[in-house]
This record gives structure tokens, C-alpha cells and sequence, in this order.
């Protein structure tokens, strides 16, 4: 496999821990607005540690392309959020799914980025892995559904936008560093207004915090990576949905570590995962080889 793949894949491997370790941080507040928030601040201040080793330019080429994606980002988690308050994460993480179709539209109508349909094929076996790997229900009230759907908009502008600025000449530091203050700028005043002076943080709750954003930041170097050296963001897209299945295997190493607030799953729940961790990876290799 070409080296963007492996990049995509721990990409995807270290967001599943992220999503898990996202988890954990509801047994400290719940105010997701103000989470989102401290997750975003404790990524960008452990990005800002490898400042000396990236090659800042400045604000770069395309600033309209940083403002944009910063949009999108705050627009995907405050849409996510609205979807969590309506539907269980069973509906919303398998429709989040259809994002790869708005990317892989936007992609080949934009950078005539188009594949063998046999990709297209396993990019649709992923999204059906998706309903598996979340218990199989896709039953939610009708304004979930326009939320979810608005959220998984936003978040395929997220990929759209990053490869933009990609391709407009940022290199990876750059990318990284302005993907992560842009939407922090952004949400700050709406997370220290909903707030209200309250920073609910102790101990435990940093802890939390700094486990995810090793987790958040580590994971956002690979897949920028696998952006940059693919310039394919349909095919990353879709290897990114693996994380579903990493993110099993992160609740289940945090229940052997003792870690609060894990995931209890039945028997009903193993097997249906199983089922979608199958069909996740015959999907994926259908879809890198056929590429």
C-alpha cells in the first residue's frame, strides 16, 4: 500500500481513541459546548510545542480558505451537538457517514478526482458498516435528521477546505496550526458565553483533557499528511472511516484500564459490531486496491 494509506489508517486509528477519550469527558460536565472548547485549546496549545519545527510563512496564500474551513468546523460541532440533544449516537455517527458523497462530488467536479466504480462501491460498504458498528438503528425524529445531515455537510466541508489549502501552496505545519487556532477564535466567545464564568475543571478533568488532545492533535498530523502526500481527498476520506472500528478497540482497552463513564456493551451489541468490522474491512480493501 502507498504510504498515504498508512497515514490515513493511523490517522483513523488515533481519532478512534480521540472519539472514545471524547466519551470520558461527559463524566466531567455537561456542557458539550464548553468540552468542544477545552478539547480544541489543549489540541492547539500541544500543536503550538512543535511550532519551532514547522515552517510558518505567514497567513499564506488563500486566507479566505482558513476563514472557511474555521466556519465549517464550528458549524460541524455545534450541528453535531444540536443532533446528539435529538437523536442517540447510534443514529447520528452512521448518518455522519454520507459525507464521503458530498466530498466525493465536490472532488470531481472541482479536481476531476474521480475513481473505478468499484471504490465508489466500497466507499457505500463503509456507510453500511457504519449502521453496524452503531447497533443498526436508523430511527430518529425528523429534525435529527436535518441536523445529522447539515452536520455531515459542514464536516465534508472540513476535508474539502483542508485539501484546498493544500493545494493552494500551505505546507503541513501551516495547515495544522491554522486549522486549529482559526476555529478555536471562533468558538471561544460562543463556549465563555454559554458558560457563563464557569470553568468546571479539576484534577480528573484535565487529565481527560490532555489524554484526548494527544489523542486529537496526533491523529489531525497523520491525516494532513495522508492529505498531503495523496492530494486525493475522497479516498483519505474514506479510509478515515475506519475509525469506527479503532474506536471499539479504544472502549475496550479504557474498560480494561478502568477508565469512568465506558461503554457497557450486550451480546446483541458485540455481534453487530462484529458484523460491521467484517463488512468495514472487506469494504476498505475493495476500495484500495480497486483505486
Amino acid at each position: 500500500m502507498e504510504i498515504y494509506i498508512w497515514a490515513a489508517l493511523l490517522g483513523a486509528l488515533l481519532q478512534g481513541f480521540a472519539f472514545a477519550m471524547a466519551r470520558q469527558l461527559l463524566v466531567y460536565s455537561n456542557d458539550r459546548t464548553q468540552i468542544v472548547f477545552y478539547g480544541m485549546l489543549v489540541t492547539v496549545l500541544m500543536a503550538l510545542t512543535a511550532l519551532p519545527f514547522m515552517d510558518i510563512r505567514g497567513i499564506g496564500p488563500a486566507p479566505e480558505l482558513i476563514v472557511g474551513f474555521s466556519i465549517t468546523v464550528v458549524l460541524s460541532q455545534i450541528l453535531l451537538m444540536e443532533s446528539m440533544k435529538r437523536a442517540d449516537a447510534s443514529f447520528v455517527v452512521p448518518m455522519l457517514g454520507v459525507k464521503i458523497f458530498v466530498v466525493a462530488l465536490v472532488s470531481a467536479l472541482i479536481w476531476q478526482e474521480t475513481y473505478s466504480g468499484l471504490v465508489y462501491l466500497g466507499a457505500i460498504g463503509t456507510l453500511i458498516s457504519l449502521y453496524f458498528l452503531n447497533d443498526g438503528k436508523l430511527q430518529a425524529p425528523a429534525m435529527a435528521v436535518v441536523f445529522v445531515l447539515l452536520a455531515a455537510v459542514a464536516y465534508a466541508g472540513n476535508d474539502l477546505f483542508l485539501m484546498s489549502m493544500i493545494r493552494s501552496g500551505y505546507n503541513l505545519g501551516e495547515v495544522t496550526i491554522f486549522s486549529l487556532v482559526g476555529p478555536l477564535l471562533l468558538l471561544g466567545p460562543i463556549a465563555i458565553i454559554k458558560s457563563k464564568g464557569s470553568h468546571n475543571l479539576n484534577w480528573r478533568y484535565s487529565r481527560a483533557l490532555l489524554l484526548f488532545g494527544f489523542f486529537q492533535i496526533t491523529s489531525i498530523f497523520a491525516l494532513i499528511w495522508a492529505f498531503e502526500l495523496s492530494r486525493q481527498v475522497t479516498m483519505v476520506t474514506i479510509v478515515q472511516n475506519s475509525r469506527a472500528i479503532f474506536a471499539l478497540l479504544a472502549v475496550w482497552l479504557f474498560g480494561r484500564f478502568g477508565f469512568s463513564g465506558v461503554e457497557q456493551l450486550t451480546g446483541s451489541q458485540y455481534r453487530s459490531r462484529l458484523i460491521g468490522a467484517m463488512i468495514m474491512m472487506v469494504s476498505l480493501g475493495l476500495a484500495i486496491s480497486a483505486k
